[in-house]
């Protein structure tokens, strides 16, 4: 094979979103998303959009919902208070 020739070239898939694909905010621990100023479970999410209908994948972006960070402080405090 010569060196200059990249096998599966027309499959190689262009970095960075299209116009158009979904970019989502997860939460990282209990991986619901972020739908306007609402945590939304993903299933939900998925239906809606019909991400499984879509060419693109779904960008997402990592974060903490309320809920989630409200538990983590909460944990932490009681491991301070331990200590």
């Amino acid at each position: 094979m010569p060196a200059d020739h990249v096998p599966n070239s027309d499959r190689v898939l262009p970095f960075g979103p299209r116009p158009g694909s979904h970019h989502l905010v997860v939460c990282s621990v209990c991986l619901r998303v972020q739908e306007g100023g609402a945590w939304i479970e993903a299933g939900e999410v998925i239906r809606r959009l019909r991400t499984f209908e879509q060419e693109d994948v779904a960008r997402l972006r990592g974060a903490l919902c309320e809920r989630c960070r409200t538990e983590r402080r909460r944990r932490r405090s009681s491991y301070e208070l331990a200590a």
